[in-house]
């Protein structure tokens, strides 16, 4: 069993070869190419891709913000077991609301030729790119992912010390490491943030756990001012 933390380019070019479909290979090619979320992903519609612009209206929508309190009425966080105000018990309340958003991203001329190529050959005329289930886009990343010969490969996430097989969100971690390993710059960090569709910079921030470059090239610089190496 192989042990790594993001898949590399050439991983993910093999993945894209390797899909059986060219519906698959736009999953797979268009979450790597732009790092969106699976979700986002799925509720994209075909007339939010601007071809000539090399644009994606990415949709949005965060479910369940806030909880309510139902002895004192007040609002509390959606992860909190307890209310603020009266110390109430509200770990079985579920949380309310929706805060809707849209970005626009940039969207790589290789993957607009299989979006447009699969548009033209699918045979319905479903106003979704990809009118799938999320558990159904799960298995195909999966599947793809063996069919280039990464059956058993496990990536560990270095936050939560979790061990996952490849799946959409492997993507996203992959490109944004490739982002910052290339130029970790205010100016870069800012603009990946805003491309991912983070509220906060703390979320960017995570990824820098996962730029091993970086990390080395910090450690080198340690080791020759402590050893002279």
């Amino acid at each position: 069993m192989a042990l790594k933390t993001v898949l590399t380019t050439d991983e993910i070019k093999a993945m894209i070869k390797n899909a059986p479909t060219l519906r698959d290979q736009v999953i797979i090619a268009f979450l790597a190419d732009t790092g969106c979320r699976v979700s986002e992903l799925l509720r994209l519609d075909v007339a939010h891709i601007d071809f000539d612009q090399k644009v994606a209206l990415i949709p949005h929508l965060k479910a369940g913000l806030r909880k309510h309190c139902p002895s004192c009425g007040k609002s509390a966080g959606r992860r909190q077991r307890f209310c603020p105000h009266c110390g109430v018990d509200i770990s079985d309340v579920m949380p309310e609301g929706n805060e809707k958003r849209t970005r626009l991203i940039n969207v790589g001329e290789q993957t607009l030729k299989l979006c447009r190529e699969y548009i033209e050959k699918r045979k319905n005329s479903n106003h979704k790119l990809i009118p799938l289930s999320r558990q159904w886009t799960y298995v195909i990343v999966r599947q793809c992912a063996e069919r280039a010969g990464l059956e058993g490969r496990v990536i560990l996430n270095p936050e939560t010390d979790k061990m996952h097989y490849v799946h959409p969100h492997s993507f996203r971690d992959s490109l944004a490491v490739d982002w910052l390993t290339l130029d970790d710059s205010g100016d870069s960090q800012k603009l990946l943030q805003d491309h991912l569709g983070h509220k906060k910079f703390e979320t960017t921030a995570r990824y820098f756990k996962l730029t091993p470059a970086q990390v080395a090239k910090a450690a080198d610089e340690v080791r020759r001012h402590r050893f002279g190496e």
